[in-house]
């Protein structure tokens, strides 16, 4: 069901929910909320720009990555040339368009990709404590207090890891779905 009310209004709500589903994991530490809370507020704007758009429109939109790569470029690439890449991608857009050396190229973001890092992240985030003889998942806190984060820890990276989890999970069956 493609309706022009909710197209429209899913533009003003996507960066209003992404940005709550932040505050959500933020907050978490001291409050109701984390990681998977957060996680499903972040799935239900993309599912909302699904039901509005569709699979492939949100997927083109959200989770696809374009940048210029040369075209005789083959072979490993060294540091400095990987940092001229993301020079010139970040800073020098419009010239690459126009240089016939440089072509488009796209890279999709896959949910499994997100489910991925999230596993790797909650993971290895208990890795820290073993690292000062303490049990794995031993909650570390830095001696810093940032404003906005408070004192930054081991329990953000795990609650980060589960953000993108589910986040990575209910795109994935979203996606699955929408696409049938």
């Amino acid at each position: 069901m493609k309706t022009l009310i909710l197209a429209v209004a899913i533009r003003i709500f996507i960066p209003l929910f992404v940005i709550f589903s932040v505050y959500i994991l933020f907050r978490g530490h001291n409050h109701p909320g984390g990681g998977f809370i957060g996680g499903l507020i972040c799935a239900i704007a993309f599912i909302f720009h699904i039901m509005a758009h569709g699979p492939k429109d949100t997927a083109y939109t959200f989770f696809t990555i374009k940048y210029f790569r040369k075209a005789h470029q083959t072979g490993r690439s060294s540091v400095s040339s990987v940092l001229v890449l993301v020079y010139k991608n970040l800073f020098r857009k419009k010239e690459l368009q126009a240089a016939p050396d440089w072509l488009p190229r796209q890279w999709r973001v896959d949910p499994i990709f997100i489910i991925s890092c999230g596993l790797f992240l909650a993971a290895t985030s208990g890795v820290f404590g073993l690292f000062l003889q303490q049990p794995y998942m031993s909650a570390l806190w830095a001696d810093m207090y940032l404003p906005v984060f408070g004192k930054p820890g081991t329990p953000i990276l795990f609650d980060l890891g589960v953000y993108l989890l589910v986040l990575g999970v209910v795109l994935k069956i979203t996606f699955v779905m929408a696409e049938e």
